[in-house]
């Protein structure tokens, strides 16, 4: 009885913890560039009563197939979903991407890198910031990867053509948003705000290019919004809410059978 009720409040605190998942995606919906996290759920099998026997030809005999006792449910992984957004009209000086790629920013003057879908910029003390303040990288005209810097006026006087080069008043600035992508993006890690940093599954990023390429494209003057699906989300916290509601019953009943029981020795 104590292995049905340990077996319930495990359950119930995986459940819960996916719950935390669906709560944060559907907190943000609203966020730009935001990607869902995924919660995928696996059973642990521990209790192995018999392990099968084989068939017998000579004796006419069939075999029997093995007996386990499922031991309860685990968390088996929370991906990243990185599924593309809807995009929507925006500033000019903002950004999207269609495809698979990403911005490359920093907020250590570079010594880490950091990457967001997020493409809402603007021009703060000279430097091409995106919504967290972070510095923004792109491809200088040698093509190598420097900060966008050295800016003059405000956010309004800039601008992107469909290659991805910044253009000031409709002259180039000689700036070109670099772009990167990753073999793996569902292995990224969620990092501050909306930025993600790549870890042992994602592997390495790619080179820093401008749009076009595998990265994919961009549309300036529009944004990509989350691609979290508010229906879908709300479907399953229910279905979340139902497994932790009867796993709570199994609790009580085991609870009560157990003080019927010491009830009774009494």
């Amino acid at each position: 009885m104590l292995d049905i009720m340990s077996q319930a409040q495990n359950a119930i605190e995986v459940y819960n913890s996916a719950l935390n998942v669906h709560s944060a995606n559907i907190a943000n919906m609203s966020v730009v560039g935001y990607k869902r996290l995924d919660v995928s759920f696996q059973s642990i099998f521990e209790k192995v009563l018999s392990a099968g026997t084989p068939a017998s030809g000579s004796d006419n005999l069939g075999g029997t197939n093995p007996m386990q006792f499922g031991q309860g449910v685990a968390v088996a992984g929370v991906n990243v979903d990185m599924s593309q957004g809807d995009l929507v009209a925006a500033n000019n000086i903002d950004l999207a991407i269609s495809g698979q790629g990403f911005f490359i920013v920093s907020n250590d003057g570079g010594n880490t890198n950091l990457y967001s879908r997020a493409g809402q910029f603007s021009v703060v003390s000279g430097n091409l910031v995106n919504q967290s303040g972070m510095q923004v990288y792109g491809l200088n005209s040698a093509g190598s990867m420097v900060p966008i810097t050295g800016l003059a006026g405000s956010s309004a006087n800039y601008s992107w053509d469909s290659s991805g080069q910044l253009l000031y008043n409709t002259l180039p600035t000689g700036y070109r948003i670099a772009m990167t992508y990753f073999e793996n993006p569902g292995g990224l890690l969620q990092a501050q705000g909306t930025t993600l940093k790549e870890t042992m599954a994602s592997g390495s990023a790619a080179a820093a290019a401008a749009p076009g390429g595998t990265a994919g494209t961009i549309s300036p003057g529009q944004l990509e919004q989350s691609n979290v699906f508010y229906l879908g989300e709300t479907i399953d916290t229910l279905k979340m809410q139902e497994a932790m509601n009867g796993n709570l019953s199994i609790v009580r009943m085991a609870s009560d059978l157990i003080s019927s029981f010491i009830t009774r020795l009494g």
